[in-house]
């Protein structure tokens, strides 16, 4: 049987437009997260359900707690901030991928920051 996942294993664009908006508003319906989302530049609008799948997904991944309330809508409230969220992956990825080689993250990093046209610090 597989183990659940980590709530900081990098999640995907859908889930990160849905976590960016939460993390400012700190919970939400489906319906007010798929208006903000959808209204979004550069955002092709999306199903209501679509929006359900991805933020119950979230949920099972405890980023998120689902609640129904007393109209009987999904409600969405977040279990972990944004700058843990953050933080959390980049230690899955320093551990993951880096080997817990902080020289080749910071390498990494740099060559990311060099081709994106910035000056590396």
């Amino acid at each position: 049987m597989p183990s659940p996942s980590s709530p900081f294993d990098p999640i995907g664009p859908l889930q990160l437009r849905v976590m960016n908006h939460l993390w400012k508003v700190n919970a939400g319906t489906v319906q007010e997260v798929m208006n903000a989302v959808n209204g979004q530049p550069d955002c092709r609008p999306l199903a209501y359900t679509t929006f359900l799948t991805v933020m119950r997904n979230l949920a099972k991944r405890r980023l998120l707690d689902q609640r129904k309330t007393a109209t009987k809508r999904h409600q969405f409230v977040v279990l972990v901030d944004e700058e843990s969220y953050k933080a959390g992956v980049v230690r899955q990825i320093y551990k993951d991928y880096c080997n817990n080689d902080a020289d080749t993250l910071i390498r990494y990093l740099a060559l990311q920051a060099k081709m994106a046209g910035q000056t590396a610090a």
